[in-house]
């Protein structure tokens, strides 16, 4: 269970998970609901923006596009409404770089972005 979907769960909102706490492993999940789409992928530590093409690689293949800040604030779904990242424990460059990158497309998508510590944040 990914923790803070259940607040939301059943509204058709999606959330997009970010860990990247682990020094060369970023892992993405995608939460409607009940329903979870997760994906690991080993990235270059020394390349942060690896992970930006593996997220658009992810949400590709999930078909899934952020939502506009004018369907979000109409509450309508089918798309990202909030995001959620890991904000360790962990390594410090995976933990900067996956904050930076979730409060970059928060802003950019118009969405609310909530980091939580390593013991809150589950992915099963």
């Amino acid at each position: 269970m990914l923790l803070g979907a259940q607040n939301d769960a059943g509204r058709g909102i999606m959330i997009l998970y970010i860990d990247s706490t682990d020094f060369n492993k970023v892992t993405y999940a995608l939460v409607d609901g009940k329903k979870v789409i997760s994906k690991s992928f080993v990235v270059d530590p020394h390349k942060s923006h690896e992970t930006l093409l593996k997220l658009d690689e992810f949400l590709k293949s999930a078909k899934i596009k952020p939502l506009t800040p004018a369907l979000s604030r109409k509450g309508r779904g089918g798309g990202i409404a909030k995001i959620v990242v890991n904000k360790g424990p962990g390594s410090y460059t995976g933990v900067r770089v996956g904050v930076t990158h979730a409060m970059a497309l928060g802003f950019a998508w118009g969405v609310p972005v909530k980091a939580v510590s390593k013991d809150k944040f589950v992915i099963s």
